[in-house]
């Protein structure tokens, strides 16, 4: 019989706080508030993929037992449920109810918390007030801003940051020895890269990189993620620096990527961002790369706005390579 093998974002999930990957002042915190076994309502909010729900999970497990934990813990994703009646019957009705076993409390996660109606927010903050002695709540969310003023005020807010190279990295290497997989320094790169300091989406695109081989390497994460090499961005870039420059080497470049890879403009714009800023001065002047950034920005606008993708990048191209001759 085939099975399945479980995501290695849940298989490698940290089980305690100790075990999570950075954050370090938010684990201090909160490690305070599991030691006494009492803490108020909370909300997590941060970019993707950088440890609120397992920050969450992590919380349980040290505060329940394991019979305790499927009685006294329940967790909805907001973005699923998110209308008044699942606030009025689902959440509701597990509060009102007084906790299990041992515990002192009944634990209710809610992730993507932002995503809930204004009404079913309101309707929550008053089940948040009217059963505080026996409930306590964990929002978790990307935009605190999203979050209404009532519920956060009664909530101890932890603002998570994007996680650091080095801690994504050593996160990958440790996943990489459990699994017995063979990766070198620049697959530890491609992998940050196409995560974008999304640790979730770096494991799952490990993971995927390793139904291919078990020696993983850099083209192998390019090719299962389909995502697009920097050194064919700057191939283009530095078409537009050449001396002379060349537009329909640069505009054919482009093409090539949106047609190899099936980007769309605004993908192209974010990876022409990534190059122009990592790029260094003796690659390209200063100068020239604040006035190609301008451009590029003005590329997105219309982008946004519904322009034609190919046209737009034909002026970009266009713009880049008068400046460059302009400044040269």
């Amino acid at each position: 019989m085939v099975t399945i093998e479980r995501m290695w974002t849940e298989s490698f999930r940290p089980k305690t706080l100790n075990e999570v990957v950075g954050q370090i002042q938010i684990i201090e915190r909160l490690k305070q508030f599991v030691r006494r076994v009492d803490f108020p309502h909370m909300l997590f909010s941060g970019p993707p993929g950088v440890g609120k729900t397992t920050c969450a999970e992590a919380i349980v497990n040290e505060i329940y037992s394991a019979p305790d934990r499927s009685r006294n813990v329940k967790r909805l994703n907001a973005s699923d449920d998110r209308g008044i009646n699942v606030v009025r019957e689902d959440i509701k009705n597990f509060a009102r109810l007084l906790p299990s076993g041992t515990a002192s409390f009944k634990l209710i996660i809610l992730d993507e918390a932002d995503q809930m109606t204004s009404e079913a927010q309101h309707a929550l903050r008053r089940t948040m007030e009217n059963y505080n002695e026996i409930a306590r709540f964990i929002l978790i969310c990307n935009y605190s801003s999203k979050i209404i003023s009532p519920i956060q005020s009664r909530c101890a807010i932890f603002r998570f940051t994007s996680l650091e190279k080095e801690e994504i990295k050593h996160r990958l290497k440790f996943i990489a020895t459990e699994k017995g997989l063979k990766i070198d320094n620049n697959a530890l790169e491609a992998l940050f890269e196409s995560g974008e300091g999304d640790l979730r989406q770096a494991i799952n695109a490990l993971q995927a990189s390793a139904t291919i081989s078990t020696d993983i390497t850099s083209d192998i994460v390019y090719q299962v993620q389909g995502y697009v090499k920097p050194i064919e961005v700057r191939k283009a870039i530095k078409e537009c620096l050449k001396d002379p420059p060349s537009f329909i080497n640069a505009r054919n470049q482009i093409q090539a990527l949106m047609d190899t890879y099936g980007l769309s403009g605004q993908d192209l714009v974010k990876h022409f961002n990534r190059e122009l800023t990592s790029m260094k001065n003796d690659e390209i002047d200063p100068q020239i790369r604040y006035s190609a950034l301008s451009i590029l920005s003005e590329i997105d606008y219309r982008l946004a706005i519904g322009c034609n993708p190919q046209v737009q990048f034909d002026a970009f191209i266009a713009k880049f390579i008068a400046e460059a001759i302009r400044m040269g």
